[in-house]
């Protein structure tokens, strides 16, 4: 049996990431992946954010890897559900 994906999007709060986190939490809701917000706003998380190579938000990371970086679309978070 196949592991559940952890989803971790990077973020800063604002409109554009907040958008990015819907689309995320919409495309892999019947997957049973866990999605995790990660707001920048916290020293934890920057720190965590620069050991993996985050430049910018919002960010999306599966299972420690970085997949996209900046707005994604619907057609790209729909991939994140595979």
């Amino acid at each position: 049996m196949k592991a559940k994906n952890r989803i971790e999007v990077f973020s800063a709060g604002c409109p554009l990431c907040n958008e990015t986190l819907t689309l995320v939490k919409n495309s892999v809701g019947a997957c049973g992946c866990e999605v995790v917000e990660r707001r920048c706003t916290e020293a934890e998380c920057c720190t965590e954010a620069k050991e993996l190579g985050v430049r910018t938000m919002p960010t999306v990371v599966v299972n420690g890897q970085i997949v996209f970086e900046g707005r994604i679309n619907a057609a790209q978070a729909a991939r994140l559900a595979r």
